[in-house]
């Protein structure tokens, strides 16, 4: 293992447009803390199975080299390489929907790593490999020890491709994200991918880091808890959607705090900070829905009912933490989609906004984030971005969007990037 994970650091460090015709802090309780404890450098799909948190010690030098690759695999200035190896049997398996894993090869960066666990992922941008109708762009995930016991890139186990089909700047979950944790924020790492299938290009993908157990260990001191995302679009704290709306990404179902939060909301009577301030962070959650309206992504909770991970913090007596999964949408704007900071579907946001001390609290959090959002060369972090990957739009033999396109919503957001704090403000 160790000299795999030297061979795989050597291949990581080797590593004016046309228009289309039409476009379409303030402590609300004592007992808070913004973010919760974190661990190390860092600040949903519903087939993944469960994963229990390891415990073992792995030593200084191996913890040390396993950051070292996790550091330079999730680096937003450089396109990680992905190349898969998948039987025509298992590629008609996949197309038909097939459950669980099925086996592949995967080389990543240069090194093999064989029989993992390939499936397809997305909801609304889901698609198979059947490219008779030339719409084959599937997004993937990838287990790398669902077959070969204690296989890891370090001590990464799991690697999300998404396959960008519904950002047309292809480009806004790594900018997105990678604001977020710049400013303390719960989020993944995410960067670029350029993947392969059995020789052929298959073009540009957002390379997401996995919610997992090892996802937990890099942000909380105790990772034993239970963490959850939402299934599809009906993830809430309301009876109908408990048994069939979350999926447990690590943890062992205990479903507790969940229902807990819901029998808060059930007896609920105006006092967000009081009746809910004992089952979730409560400062920690006006912090994720106030970066959530400073970067515009209202396509998750809770705006809509899916697209968040929750995790019930051991430390904190199991109060639920909020973090954003899936920012392909962010940048919305209410003449585009009808959502805006205070326009909710989920539960929570309700309670909230039914109690003037909360929509007070959060409005100046929003302002805050805006603020804080200011201070980053956000512009910057896009072009950079966008500088990086033109060559890969240009290529892509699979892109969802012709070239010109693409160029043409990198010019529009540019716009809205820069203006997008004084948008919000205007929105408040």
């Amino acid at each position: 293992m160790k000299l795999r994970i030297l061979s795989l650091l050597a291949a990581i460090a080797g590593c004016g447009h046309a228009t289309p015709d039409s476009a379409p802090k303030h402590t609300a309780n004592p007992n808070d803390t913004a973010i919760p404890d974190v661990v190390g450098a860092d600040s949903v799909d519903s087939a993944d199975s469960v994963d229990t948190a390891e415990t073992a010690d792995t030593g200084d030098s191996e913890s040390s080299e396993n950051d070292a690759i996790y550091e330079a695999f999730y680096d937003p200035a450089v396109i990680q390489t992905v190349d898969l190896t998948i039987a025509p049997a298992v590629i008609a398996q996949l197309n038909a929907e097939a459950p669980g894993y099925l086996p592949a090869d995967v080389t990543i960066n240069g090194v093999l790593y064989p029989n993992v666990g390939v499936r397809l992922k997305g909801s609304s941008t889901y698609q198979d490999l059947d490219c008779s109708d030339t719409i084959c762009k599937a997004g993937f995930k990838l287990k790398l020890n669902e077959f070969e016991l204690d296989q890891k890139l370090g001590d990464i186990e799991r690697v999300t491709l998404n396959n960008m089909t519904s950002d047309y700047t292809q480009s806004k979950e790594v900018i997105a994200y990678n604001l977020l944790l710049e400013h303390s924020q719960l989020g993944s790492r995410c960067n670029f991918a350029r993947v392969t299938l059995n020789g052929e290009p298959w073009g540009l993908y957002a390379n997401i880091e996995s919610a997992d157990d090892h996802w937990l260990k890099r942000r909380f001191v105790d990772a034993t808890g239970e963490f959850w995302g939402t299934a599809d679009y009906y993830g809430d704290f309301y009876t109908p959607y408990l048994d069939t709306g979350w999926v447990e990404k690590s943890g062992v179902g205990d479903m507790s705090e969940i229902n807990a939060v819901t029998a808060a909301l059930d007896s609920y009577a105006g006092d967000f900070f009081g009746e809910l301030g004992p089952v979730i962070n409560v400062d920690q959650w006006l912090e994720y829905w106030s970066w959530c309206a400073a970067v515009g992504n209202y396509d998750g909770y809770p705006f809509t009912l899916n697209d968040v991970l929750i995790y019930a913090d051991p430390t904190d007596d199991g109060r639920l933490v909020f973090a954003p999964w899936g920012m392909d949408e962010s940048w919305d704007e209410v003449t585009v989609s009808g959502r805006n900071w205070n326009v909710v579907g989920g539960r929570l946001g309700s309670a909230c906004l039914a109690d003037t001390a909360c929509v007070v609290e959060l409005k100046l959090r929003i302002r805050e984030a805006v603020t804080a959002y200011e201070s980053s060369d956000v512009l910057g972090r896009a072009q950079a971005a966008w500088d990086l990957t033109e060559a890969d739009v240009l290529t892509d033999p699979r892109r969802p969007f012709t070239p010109d396109y693409v160029w043409y919503y990198r010019d529009y957001y540019a716009n809205v990037i820069a203006n997008y704090p004084d948008y919000v403000r205007s929105q408040l």
